[in-house]
Parts: structure tokens; C-alpha cells; sequence
């Protein structure tokens, strides 16, 4: 068995976790044996540009002190031993420029379009293969590549509970699963319209993340549920319709759509603006609905709050979906594709 050490923002970090970590069952079957350098705990967090000096102060010492742990795992590898880097980690970069090692990087963001886009394209550069997570990373990615792979966000399709009855208990239960911050930038500008769209078709809002959003108070239907390994794989049980609204800007339109495979792997119906990769993973009127406006996003809700049949129809189509193009056995052949070329 080959090894491969992969380092990650954090074990629960999506990025890290389902486009890394969740391989490493079936990487085996293909020789590798993958073990993760995780720095942090919790879904990722960004430091507020008004953060205070001393919070300032405080990251640097900690990105300090993650890079002296990193150049530790590293100096306990052999050079020939292939590394993983997932997207942008919390430590000085020459701790992966100066390493001997082949070096694979994954990119799941528009992590170029930041302040860290000289630190991107070093390692990019640097990198034997980079796999960016959509086309759009991609074009962005290549020019500054040795060779790169597109290689989607995947879900471990068996872990999640599937809905098998569509019926409805009460409201309809429409969910947004996802980070804290992702639920700043992305949900919270269509939360006023889904609100008046809630007072003519009547709906609970169900959230789960990290934390409570700060307007909750706000919306006395809007219901928040912690988020957890576990409770991401039955979401199921708590979503009758999973969301998945974005801002029409590049930095949105490069997502790679993680939150629309989990609903899809639960047998959920989506609704979700056509931007970026939203647009291949959503089959509009098959597997959910493609709402550009607020007038598409009333219309989505309403039908799907009236039609049982349609609920379990695009509940079947999108989890056969995703086993069929989105699951781990889709793709693990590319992931060891790439380790074993950097490695000859």
C-alpha cells in the first residue's frame, strides 16, 4: 500500500472532508492509503476585515505555529511520498514550496479572484497537478499548471438517509445546509423574498450550520438545527425541498454545488439559481427547479408545496442522479489516476 498525506483547513471543513477525506475507503482498493493533517476544527471561518489588531496578532502566531506543524509532518515523510493540499490552509506557503515532495493541489473555490491569489498561483506552479472542482476554476487555474484535472465534488451516497415518503406533516419544510459564513453571502440576500413568498404559500425555513444565523429572531418561521457529520447525512428528515441560492457574481458562480449533491443524495427535490455549476447538476423540472428571479422562486416553492407526486418524482430523479455521475465510485479512478502519474 502506497502512502499519501493529505492537508486540510480542518476535518469537518467541506472542502477537505467530501473532496478529500471521503475517498479514502475507496483510494484503498486502488493501492493508497490516505492520511489527513487536518489544522483546524469546524466548518472554516474567515477573519473580519475590521478585526482588531490583537486579532490580527492572534492569527499570525497561529499561522505560525500550524506551519511549524506542517514542515513537522512533512520531515516525518519520504520525498518520493505524494502530498494533497486542500484549496488555501492557515500557514506560510514555503512550508509546501521547500518540500520534496510531489505535490497534488485541490482547489474547490475562486480562491484567485482573493487577496491570496499570488499564494494560489506559487502553488499552482509549484504543484505537479492541480484538480480544480469546475471548469470555470479550471480555465482560471490552467494557465498557471503543469498539467490540472476537473474533478467535481462528490458525496458518499451510502451514508446518507434517502426520503422514501413525500408526504407532508405540516409545512412545507424547505432547507439551506451549510456554513455559517457561505450563509452570509449566499442565502441571506434572498431571505426577504423567500419571507413574502412564505405569506402567500406558507413554509418553514429550516437551517443547518455551524451557527445560529444572527437574524433569526427575525422570521418566526425560520427554524435552526446544529450542524454535525451525522446530521448532514439525515437531512432527509428534516428537508421536504433543499435551496441552493446564489448571487450572480464570479466568485458565487465558481461554487462547486456541494450542498445540491447532499439534498440530491437524500432523495430531495432542489431549487436553486442557474449560476455556475448549479446549472449541470440541476435537471430543471427533473430533479428541482432553476429559479432565476423572485418570481421563479415563488413559483418553484408553491408547486412544490402542492404536488406530492412531483416531490417524489424529482426526490427518485435526483438521487439516481447523483449515484449515477456524483458519488465517490465515479470518481476515485481519476483521483488514483493522478496520484499514481505524479508519482512515477
Amino acid at each position: 500500500m502506497k502512502p499519501v498525506l493529505a492537508f486540510t483547513q480542518g476535518a469537518d471543513h467541506p472542502s477537505g472532508r467530501l473532496r478529500i477525506a471521503a475517498y479514502e475507503k475507496q483510494l484503498s482498493t486502488h493501492g493508497w492509503q490516505l492520511s489527513m493533517h487536518h489544522f483546524a476544527k469546524g466548518m472554516g471561518k474567515s477573519l473580519s476585515p475590521s478585526a482588531a489588531w490583537w486579532q490580527r496578532g492572534v492569527r499570525r502566531l497561529h499561522r505560525n505555529w500550524q506551519t511549524r506543524r506542517a514542515v513537522q509532518a512533512l520531515g516525518q515523510i519520504p520525498p518520493e511520498q505524494p502530498i494533497i493540499i486542500s484549496r488555501e490552509l492557515p500557514v506560510h506557503r514555503h512550508a509546501f514550496l521547500d518540500a520534496r515532495n510531489p505535490l497534488v493541489l485541490d482547489v474547490d473555490d475562486a480562491l484567485y479572484l482573493g487577496a491570496g491569489r499570488d499564494r494560489l498561483i506559487e502553488l499552482c506552479r509549484r504543484a505537479q497537478a492541480v484538480i480544480c472542482g469546475n471548469r470555470m476554476i479550471a480555465d482560471n487555474l490552467e494557465p498557471f499548471s503543469r498539467r490540472y484535472e476537473v474533478i467535481p465534488t462528490v458525496v458518499d451516497v451510502d451514508q446518507y438517509a434517502v426520503r422514501t415518503d413525500y408526504r407532508l406533516t405540516g409545512r412545507l419544510r424547505v432547507g439551506w445546509l451549510g456554513s455559517s459564513m457561505s450563509l452570509n453571502e449566499t442565502l441571506l440576500p434572498w431571505l426577504e423574498m423567500m419571507m413574502v413568498a412564505g405569506r402567500e404559500w406558507p413554509f418553514e425555513l429550516v437551517i443547518i450550520s455551524d451557527e445560529p444565523p444572527r437574524f433569526m429572531s427575525r422570521y418566526a418561521t425560520l427554524s435552526f438545527l446544529k450542524w454535525s457529520p451525522p446530521m448532514e447525512c439525515t437531512i432527509a428528515n428534516h428537508f421536504d425541498v433543499g435551496l441552493m441560492p446564489l448571487q450572480n457574481i464570479a466568485a458565487q458562480a465558481a461554487k462547486c454545488g456541494a450542498k445540491i449533491l447532499q439534498y440530491m443524495a437524500a432523495g430531495l427535490p432542489v431549487i436553486a439559481s442557474p449560476i455556475g455549476v448549479n446549472r449541470e447538476l440541476v435537471v430543471d423540472g427533473i430533479t428541482g427547479f432553476l429559479a432565476d428571479n423572485a418570481g421563479d422562486w415563488r413559483q418553484a416553492l408553491q408547486v412544490l408545496a402542492d404536488q406530492e407526486a412531483l416531490r417524489r418524482s424529482m426526490g427518485h430523479a435526483s438521487r439516481a442522479r447523483v449515484v449515477t455521475n456524483y458519488s465517490i465510485t465515479c470518481w476515485v479512478d481519476r483521483w488514483a489516476m493522478v496520484l499514481n502519474e505524479i508519482s512515477r
